[in-house]
């Protein structure tokens, strides 16, 4: 087998299975459609926390045998927790894939769920959030999230919060997983050296008895317009800025790239070049995206002086309305292709990005798609398709975020009064 493949078990489990001749290492990995969004207020970090009792032990072990398992045959476990979705992945040697895989099935199918084991983890949650809190770069983002998408779930913290965290119970993990744990939300990919046959069988032996079932549907996204601010004693102000963007696998999805890696992206960037080494203004910058399945965001982060902060808004503003005007040059179309199709191909070439960007086609488009079409869709934006892109972010709704010293949270609201 040399070729990708999309096997549906009959239940209705996809495995994508993506071999990559010469490794021989396979990286694999169960995705399951749930994560903070589907959560109600009463929950907030039902589905961090189930993450995290996945470690505690499951199928006949307990969590030192379960952590002992997979370091004797020579690998590792993981797995994370995002608005959309939840993965559970795994490194091993070839002949050890159908091993991990049954590994994973018992975190996510016969988890040790014990109350004393459940109240300790509270705590190192607790922990996590606490970190969290401290890092004003990852602070100011949770915060962002909030003002972006008020009163929705995609709008509270995936760690949850303290108190809500706090009353979960073993009965509230059976039945959270039971609701979302469908055929139709699970996929497995497997990337690198494995055996055909015997990740199949593996995979229907434990995956392919999930009975059938409908998950419920999440609320529609409603991003809205919003500033934030949280006043902290530090050395810089941390800023987040963002507009609209396009949804996940949305046709404009490539030319958003192009644009995010023009704006912000790099070194040769508007923003670097303008911002850092013309200016001065800071010390970091950069575009990101936030894509999810009904809405998108198209952003910047920087961290400068706080006095400096409401003139970085400034720069970050008419830098968009630029792109929008006149669009990029040809000598920056080039360039940002360059960099983009580099780093997919890059990507392509480590196993679990690899299973990782796999799971997301599955779920995008039921089909796992040639790295050579994404390369040809990148390849085919033009300079007009970004101008367009921006153009539609200048229609925000926008949203600006601060954290840091009192003097810099002023800029938040010059970003957006300077958007319109």
């Amino acid at each position: 087998m040399t070729e990708a493949e999309l096997v549906t078990l009959e239940n209705g489990v996809r495995i994508a299975l993506d071999p990559m001749p010469g490794l021989e290492t396979s990286a694999l990995g169960v995705w399951v459609r749930v994560g903070a969004r589907q959560e109600t207020p009463e929950q907030n970090g039902i589905a961090h926390l189930f993450e995290h009792m996945a470690f505690k032990g499951a199928g006949g072990r307990d969590a030192q045998a379960f952590a002992e398992a997979i370091e004797n045959v020579g690998g590792y476990l993981n797995a994370g927790t995002g608005y959309e979705r939840t993965s559970y992945t795994a490194r091993v040697t070839r002949e050890h894939a159908p091993f991990a895989l049954d590994m994973l099935a018992d975190m996510m199918l016969d988890p040790h769920w014990d109350a004393g084991d459940l109240e300790k983890e509270k705590g190192v949650v607790a922990q996590e959030r606490g970190e969290a809190f401290d890092q004003p770069d990852d602070r100011v983002f949770e915060l962002h999230q909030q003002t972006v998408f008020p009163g929705q779930a995609l709008g509270r913290p995936i760690l949850g919060l303290e108190e809500t965290v706090a009353s979960v119970t073993v009965d509230d993990l059976r039945a959270f997983r039971d609701r979302y744990t469908t055929p139709e939300n699970v996929v497995i990919c497997v990337a690198g050296g494995f055996e055909r046959d015997a990740v199949i069988d593996a995979v229907a032996r434990r995956f392919g008895v999930i009975a059938q079932s409908s998950a419920p549907g999440a609320p529609a996204a409603a991003p809205a317009r919003g500033e934030s601010g949280e006043s902290r004693k530090l050395e810089q102000a941390h800023l987040v800025f963002s507009t609209t963007g396009p949804k996940a696998g949305a046709d404009e999805a490539a030319a958003a790239w192009i644009l995010s890696e023009i704006f912000g992206g790099g070194m040769a960037s508007r923003l670097f070049q303008e911002v850092r080494e013309k200016r001065g203004l800071v010390y970091a910058i950069h575009s990101f995206m936030d894509t999810y399945d009904d809405a998108g965001r198209m952003g910047v982060y920087a961290g400068c002086e706080a006095k400096k902060g409401k003139e970085v808004a400034a720069c970050v503003a008419d830098a968009l309305a630029a792109l929008a005007d006149a669009g990029p040059t040809d000598a920056e179309m080039a360039r940002a292709k360059a960099v983009v199709s580099a780093q997919m191909l890059m990507g392509a070439e480590a196993p679990l990005a690899r299973a990782e960007s796999r799971a997301a086609q599955v779920y995008l488009r039921n089909r796992l798609v040639p790295f050579a079409e994404l390369r040809a869709r990148i390849d085919a934006v033009t300079a007009e398709d970004v101008r367009e892109v921006a153009t539609a972010a200048l229609a925000g709704p926008f949203a600006a975020t601060v954290v840091g010293p009192k003097a810099g949270l002023a800029a938040a609201s010059a970003f957006t009064a300077k958007m319109g």
